[in-house]
């Protein structure tokens, strides 16, 4: 009786775990598949790290390069393809990485509208698409990435204004949105905003006035040149900042 109730345990064991790593490997399995997306859609790989490298079904996505896992569940928790020249569109599988943290994709040639299936990615910390050529409004559901610490999408071809869902992240601390043409105000909820440490606005095609929000001791830098703006600036600016 006891050598069957030991077998019948072991059975119950062996089941739980074939079911275990039959959901890991569904999962890794959707992030594989998000990265090839990812790879077929991009056009022009100058130094064939993607098209030619080792991005490849047979290889583990873990090992490509650009991608960092977690040690434990094996799932992509960074993306850093920059400074890699790469020309395209980004595909829509990006927001099915559910793991990433970190997505850097600066100084390529990606273009195309900002995808709103990367709000979707709720434990992305930084997202830094600068130096592109993405264009169109800057999607206000990236204000859903509440756990969003950096934002960089400068030097692109954004236009429209900040969206107000901007003032509802709850750890965003450096904003880079200039040389954009973004057009619009400067809206006040920035200065409000008790985690925000650093923004730059430079060369957007702002105008009206400068609130004076964005002059609190919260910020230790508030870049603004080449603007349309107007107004005058708090008297006791230097004082303000003088120990920060």
């Amino acid at each position: 009786m006891e050598k069957f109730i030991f077998i019948a345990f072991l059975d119950v064991m062996l089941a739980s775990l074939l079911m275990f790593q039959s959901v890991i490997c569904s999962s890794n399995f959707t992030d594989q598949v998000a990265l090839l997306h990812f790879k077929s859609a991009i056009k022009i790989d100058p130094t064939n790290t993607i098209k030619g490298g080792n991005w490849t079904a047979e290889a583990n996505f873990c090992e490509w390069i650009g991608v960092v896992c977690s040690n434990r569940k094996q799932r992509v928790t960074a993306l850093d393809l920059s400074h890699m020249g790469l020309h395209g569109r980004l595909s829509p599988y990006l927001g099915n990485l559910s793991f990433l943290a970190s997505l850097d994709l600066r100084n390529n040639s990606f273009y195309g509208t900002i995808l709103i299936e990367i709000s979707h990615l709720r434990r992305l910390k930084k997202l830094v698409l600068e130096d592109n050529q993405f264009a169109g409004n800057i999607p206000p559901n990236l204000a859903w990435c509440q756990n969003l610490e950096v934002m960089s999408l400068m030097m692109n071809r954004l236009m429209g204004s900040i969206p107000r869902e901007f003032g509802t992240f709850p750890k965003l601390q450096k904003l880079y949105l200039g040389s954009n043409d973004l057009r619009g105000q400067i809206p006040s909820f920035l200065g409000n905003r008790s985690t925000l440490q650093v923004i730059t606005l430079f060369n957007a095609s702002l105008t009206s006035s400068i609130p004076l929000a964005l002059f609190n001791r919260l910020l230790t830098s508030v870049i603004l040149m080449d603007n349309y703006l107007s107004g005058s600036l708090p008297s006791d600016l230097c004082y303000r900042w003088h120990d920060i």
